[in-house]
């Protein structure tokens, strides 16, 4: 096996995600021969950091999305399972509403509600109040949701109440929610160490009804518009080989492969991963989230199934999405356009970066830690978690994010059309207690993988129980003491991950903290190397051996790969597992235009009051305006905590103006466009904008935010959704001026819009299918007070609300007045 953590080889990655698979073949941790197994827990003390995090998801946040859920709230979906239930027994019951696939956010809820019940609530009161509420939840859902499944196991509501055929619709995405109900069943079983198998039973009796309709010939074959039953096929097939016996859950297992072997035979589009065989893929394509769930299962395939072709497929498509496609936050998914992973290196830091997609990654991530045992999987983990996921969610618990860009003036909000991130959020965050550590199937090897201030007990290690103890202020401070307490002397082998704070090729730190640790046992220095990204120790262990790791954590500089063009002259600031954005309330001048020069020193300082208490960043940055150069007091503060005061807030700084490119050109550079003859309007031109047409629109100096261009037609177009956009024309001070402007006169939604010429509002636009089927023209008269005396004067589209789009803009023309 390779390490994908040393430095040596992270510079080489490509060259090893390609060879990885032939190393595995002659290392005795290779695929298929010793597979880590991670350390559920239905029990741990949590506190510090995590602490905090997981009272907010209980006590506030998890409350919330059942109010929303429940009658009254603003998704009401627990209410479609409930008339569900009255149309199986014969009864009157109302109208299915909302999405096909909303019976998906009760599971996840769920779910993340039977996680949630396993932290001990030691002396905190609050805490104790807040899972009662869940567990009385817990109690009336689960009755609703039995209810609602057939006796056959089948189990939609979307279906059940408009009585439609069962899987003729992969648009309806019952696979998908039907793997989040098996998800929930496994949850709820291992929570209640299964004392209840009512949810349990119940995906074992989905499951066994989907392998008895799907399957090789005679039985049927189908697609999932959605992936994510496919993992939760392998989830659930685990659990009933450990609970009912060797074997027994293997048909679900063998199912989930036979819909990845056949996904591509369907209807083939990269959108949902059909394109292809799925062992022949090699970019990480499509919907970001479809993505890493469909990536997941393929890991499980390699995993479960000891196939080579998808252990093969799965590091190719791991490399490319880590090493060309990953944001520095975690974050994945670039494009706006279907939610997708956009081109290679192409990282504009207002991306999409779904929620979701970064809750699948971190579970893509855990299987490849499974195969490889290589702490890179743990870091990027780490990486998702901390900064992408953990910073959805507004700090009063009420609130998140749907999108994650890291450039944003945004608020999050209460609720959202498509609200699937409500109850994975706290799931893919609560999972870092059942991922902090894992055993290899000898259970003579112990993985230290993430640091939490906690104590619970592993049931064996070493041929017998640990009481184990983490002490840290992680990710504040370094230090992670660890205290171990076997119920009897033990040997066996500790091994306690140094992260490498650069998990992706992409990005390169100052200073490089590359293997740099300090261990100690009992009080004694070891001298260790680090192998696959972890120390190891190996000893009989008794009870009061302590361990102390120290991991250097100063202020880093990030600087991108040079192909991310999004990032050209800019830096970007981490410490530890954190990134830092630079929020516009906490600085007088226009953060977008702060320098950080080089060679500026930048200090850690810890503010109790700020945010909940939280380790800012501060230093200098300079600001040029009218030639001269200006001092100003910098400050950043943890990526999670952006945006909880309003503002603007940015991660990638400027370090060098001059090289850095305006965010509004940064996916036109090799755009085209050929503009379209207009002999009416020719004779009168004084200058024309070619809208989308990268040389035309950096000719007159682009500017916007939040802005995007495309083509349709054979035209260029461009707009702007919540924002704005403008150009520099030219002007003839010496004759009359009027602006035209070229639209499609199909356009509809919320295009409300202010055109302003040099500061001054010309007219308010409005598109709603004005002329159906055609471009039309708009033609402002510019009064001759906004020209005199000058050469150009700036065009701006202003988006009238934060809800509006300015545009779509087709062409834009300034012309002589008709004589």
């Amino acid at each position: 096996m390779i390490s994908m953590y040393k430095k040596s080889s992270l510079r080489d990655y490509l060259i090893i995600g390609l060879t990885l698979v032939f190393w595995g073949s002659l290392c005795n941790l290779a695929f298929g021969v010793d597979p880590l197994i991670p350390v559920e827990t239905s029990a741990i003390k949590v506190n510090g950091f995590w602490s905090t995090q997981y009272n907010r998801l209980t006590e506030k946040w998890l409350p919330h999305c059942i109010k929303e859920m429940e009658e009254g709230g603003r998704g009401r979906e627990l209410l479609n399972l409930v008339n569900t239930a009255k149309a199986l027994k014969g009864e009157s019951h109302g109208k299915f509403t909302g999405l096909p696939w909303s019976d998906a956010y009760v599971y996840n809820t769920v779910e993340s509600i039977c996680m949630a019940l396993a932290i001990d609530p030691q002396d905190d009161e609050t805490l104790k109040k807040a899972q009662a509420l869940l567990r009385t939840k817990l109690e009336e859902w689960i009755p609703i949701i039995l209810a609602a499944q057939m006796d056959s196991g089948y189990i939609h509501s979307y279906h059940t109440l408009n009585e439609l055929e069962h899987f003729s619709n992969i648009d309806a995405h019952e696979f998908y929610v039907m793997g989040y109900f098996l998800e929930m069943g496994v949850a709820h079983y291992r929570m209640t160490n299964g004392q209840d198998r009512r949810l349990y039973d119940a995906s074992k009796k989905l499951a066994d009804h989907l392998c008895a309709t799907f399957g090789p010939e005679p039985k049927r074959t189908w697609k999932n518009g959605h992936p994510g039953l496919e993992y939760a096929l392998c989830r659930l097939g685990r659990l009933v080989n450990e609970v009912d016996g060797p074997g027994k859950g293997n048909g679900y297992i063998d199912l989930a492969k036979h819909f990845l072997d056949h996904q591509h035979e369907i209807k083939p589009n990269p959108y949902n991963q059909s394109e292809r065989p799925a062992i022949e893929m090699e970019h990480a394509t499509g919907h970001a989230v479809r993505a890493t769930y469909f990536y997941t299962a393929m890991a499980d395939m390699a995993l479960l199934k000891n196939d080579q072709n998808y252990l093969r497929a799965v590091d190719r498509l791991w490399s490319n999405a880590i090493h060309r496609k990953h944001y520095l936050t975690g974050g994945v998914g670039a494009s706006h356009n279907g939610e997708a992973f956009a081109d290679d290196f192409d990282l504009r830091n207002d991306g999409y970066c779904e929620s979701c997609a970064s809750c699948g990654m971190s579970f893509w991530a855990d299987r490849m830690h499974r195969i490889h045992h290589s702490g890179h999987y743990q870091d990027v983990i780490e990486r998702v978690l901390y900064n992408n996921v953990l910073g959805a969610l507004e700090l009063s618990g009420e609130n998140f994010f749907y999108q994650n860009p890291l450039a944003s003036d945004r608020s999050r909000y209460p609720w959202h059309a498509c609200p699937c991130c409500v109850g994975n959020i706290p799931r893919a965050l609560l999972t870092i207690k059942d991922i902090m550590y894992a055993t290899n199937a000898q259970k003579n090897t112990l993985y230290l993988n993430q640091f939490m201030d906690s104590e619970m007990t592993i049931g064996d290690i070493g041929g017998t129980s640990l009481l184990i103890r983490q002490e840290t202020d992680y990710p504040w401070q370094g230090t992670v003491k660890i205290n171990l307490t076997p119920a009897r002397r033990a040997t066996f082998t500790l091994k306690l991950r140094v992260p490498d704070r650069t998990e992706s090729q992409l990005y390169t730190a100052t200073p490089d903290l590359s293997g740099e640790f300090e261990l100690k046992v009992n009080g004694k220095r070891q001298r260790l190397t680090v192998e696959y990204g972890y120390v190891s120790v190996r000893r009989a262990w008794r009870k009061g051996d302590k361990v102390e790791l120290t991991l250097p954590m100063p202020v880093q500089r990030i600087h991108s790969d040079e192909r991310v063009i999004a990032d050209f002259g800019r830096v970007a600031i981490i410490r530890g597992p954190l990134v830092y954005s630079f929020e516009q309330v906490d600085h007088q001048a226009d953060v977008r235009k702060l320098v950080i020069e080089p060679d500026t020193p930048l200090t850690a300082q810890w503010q109790p009051e700020l945010l909940e208490g939280v380790m800012t960043v501060t230093g200098t940055a300079t600001i040029r305006e009218d030639g001269k150069a200006q001092t100003v007091p910098l400050m950043g503060v943890p990526n999670y905590a952006r945006l909880n005061r309003g503002g603007y807030s940015q991660i990638w700084m400027l370090e060098d103006p001059d090289k850095a490119i305006d965010p509004a050109l940064l996916a036109e550079q090799s755009r085209k466009i050929t503009p379209i003859p207009r002999p009416d309007l020719e004779p009168r031109q004084i200058d024309r904008v070619i809208v989308a047409d990268y040389q035309s629109e950096k000719a007159h100096k682009l500017k916007g935010e939040k802005t995007d261009a495309g083509e349709f037609s054979n035209r260029g177009w461009r707009h702007a959704g919540g924002g704005w956009f403008s150009y520099q024309l030219k002007v003839d001070p010496h004759t009359d001026n009027v602006l035209l402007c070229s639209f499609w006169g199909s356009d509809v939604g919320n295009r409300v819009f202010d055109i302003v010429v040099a500061d001054r509002v010309l007219g308010q636009l409005k598109l709603d299918r004005n002329k159906p089927n055609e471009f039309f023209d708009v033609s402002y008269p510019i009064p001759s007070e906004l020209i005199q005396g000058k050469e150009t004067v700036e065009v701006r589209f202003v988006a009238a609300s934060p809800n509006a789009t300015a545009g779509g803009v087709f062409d834009i023309w300034i012309l002589r007045e008709k004589e």
